[in-house]
C-alpha cells in the first residue's frame, strides 16, 4: 500500500512539473507566432511589442519545429562583453524556451544555417510582458 502511494505521488509530481515546464512562458493573452519561411537561408528576425503595450519588463520565445541539418539561433543582444545573450545550435527536433527580464520594445534573433538544410520548418511563438 505504501509503495502504491509513493508511486502515485511521484507520478503526480512528474505530471505537475511537465505541465509547468510546458506553460511557464505563456502569458494570459494570445501569443504571436513568427515562422521562418526559408530555413535554408540566413535571416534576421525582428520581434516587437504590441502597439497597445506599455513599458516592457520581460519576454518569452518558444521555438519549435524540425530541420534536416544544423543551424544556430542567436538572441542578438550584446552584453557588456560583446557576447550574445543567448545562442543555441539546433538540429532535428527543435524545442527551445527563452525568456526573462527584458526592457526593450523589440528583440532581434539571428537564424543561421550551419549546414545544407533543405527540409523542415521553425516557428517562434513569442510575446512581451508590459506594465
Amino acid at each position: 500500500m505504501k509503495l502504491l502511494l509513493i508511486i502515485t505521488l511521484i507520478t503526480l509530481i512528474g505530471i505537475t512539473l511537465w505541465i509547468y515546464n510546458k506553460t511557464s512562458y505563456t502569458p494570459n493573452q494570445v501569443n504571436r507566432v513568427y515562422r521562418i519561411e526559408d530555413i535554408g537561408k540566413k535571416s534576421t528576425i525582428l520581434l516587437h511589442k504590441r502597439e497597445s503595450q506599455g513599458d516592457i519588463y520581460s519576454f518569452f520565445v518558444y521555438i519549435t519545429g524540425n530541420i534536416d541539418g544544423k543551424a544556430r539561433l542567436t538572441l542578438d543582444y550584446q552584453d557588456s562583453s560583446n557576447n550574445p545573450q543567448r545562442s543555441e545550435d539546433v538540429s532535428g527536433e527543435v524545442d527551445i524556451k527563452w525568456g526573462g527580464d527584458w526592457y526593450a520594445d523589440k528583440l532581434k534573433i539571428e537564424y543561421e544555417p550551419l549546414s545544407d538544410i533543405t527540409n523542415g520548418s521553425l516557428s517562434l511563438e513569442y510575446d512581451f510582458d508590459a506594465k
